[in-house]
Parts: structure tokens; sequence; C-alpha cells
């Protein structure tokens, strides 16, 4: 099956950092994986996500713990074409990150979500990341929505440490397989795919 990258969603932020779109495929600048920020996600289906105190306390845990035991399979590395020493995973920021913020009682729904580019950039901005120096990747969920059965998700490359938004895009996944963890890391293996099938699309821009 093809999946369908949101082109409609392209979101270029103009900053006063040097840093480009081409860095990240450079392989003279470290790149960090910071994985997934579900800080201001909704999980759009009230039937499918009835158990809200095992998707905060397990299953958001669960889908980051996936870059760092499946990194063959949702790595970013081969998509930007690094070098090992230009590039590694550092999931446990976010893992904290989302542990300590996300409400998933409160963000359990059946209404349609949409986030806003300025939204991101506010939130991206509040990261406190181990990292000094050179770039990092985020993918800041917006939805997992059982109703559409799609993932999406702002594929967002920032420059460190000042937190800026080099360019960031909407992509859709979609999920598959059983259990409530294989079926939405699904989604997000697929998003990686695109990636790693259109790299140009990002070293572009």
């Amino acid at each position: 099956m093809k999946y369908i990258l949101l082109f409609s969603s392209l979101l270029f932020l103009q900053t006063s950092w040097s840093q480009t779109m081409e860095d990240f495929f450079s392989n003279k600048t470290q790149v960090v994986l910071l994985g997934l920020d579900f800080t201001q996600c909704k999980f759009i289906g009230k039937t499918a996500f009835s158990n809200p105190e095992g998707l905060k306390n397990h299953a958001i845990k669960g889908w980051n713990r996936f870059f760092a035991t499946e990194p063959a399979k949702y790595s970013l590395q081969d998509a930007l074409g690094l070098k090992d020493k230009y590039y590694y995973n550092s999931i446990n920021y976010f893992i904290k990150r989302n542990h300590e913020q996300v409400n998933t009682f409160r963000n359990v729904t059946d209404e349609d979500y949409e986030l806003t580019p300025e939204q991101i950039a506010e939130n991206v901005k509040t990261y406190t990341t181990f990292e000094k120096e050179g770039l990092a990747v985020s993918f800041v969920v917006e939805s997992f929505n059982k109703l559409k059965s799609e993932a999406h998700v702002w594929v967002t490359f920032i420059s460190l440490p000042d937190n800026e938004i080099i360019y960031m895009r909407k992509m859709i996944g979609k999920p598959g397989g059983g259990g409530q963890l294989n079926f939405w890391a699904r989604a997000i293996y697929d998003i990686v795919t695109q990636i790693e099938k259109n790299p140009d699309d990002f070293k572009n821009q």
C-alpha cells in the first residue's frame, strides 16, 4: 500500500540561525533524534483508548523505546545518510517529559483536533535537553486517531541550543498490527519509511 505525505501542511520557519536543512545531511554536525513528544497529543477514539492510566504509564513510554530497541526500523540515520559518530538517539528526556506533562485522562477524546505551527514552536522553545549544540529532530505527535486509523505527527528539525525550528512537516502514518503498542508503532515506522524514501524532499528545503 502506498502512503501519501501531507504536503499541504508544509511549513517554513525563517530564523536568524545560520544552520539549514542541508546541515542535517552533511555528516559534519551532530544530530540527535529526541523521539516522540506527546505533550500536545490527543488520542482520538474513546473506545480504542479506554485505559488512560495504561496509556500514560506503559504505551507512551513503549512507543519511544522502539527508537532504542529497534533502531533498524525507527532510526533516521539511514534517512539522513549519517555516519555513527554524527547521529544518536536520546529518548530519555521525552520519556520523562511525557510522563510529567501528559494528562491522558484529559487528552482522550472523540473530537477532531489540530495543532498550529505557532503552538508547536512555543512547545519546542521549552525543551531543556542535555544537548547543548548541534541539531535535533523531534516527532511532535498531534494525534493518534483511531476513528481515522491515522497518526498525525509534525516532524520537526531543530537547531540547538536555542531550540529554533529550521523546518517542520506534518505527516500522516498508517498504523497496523496486533495490540495497541504495535498498532501505533507501525504508524511511526511508516513515517520514518516515507522520510527514508524521499530524503530530497527534506534536504532541499
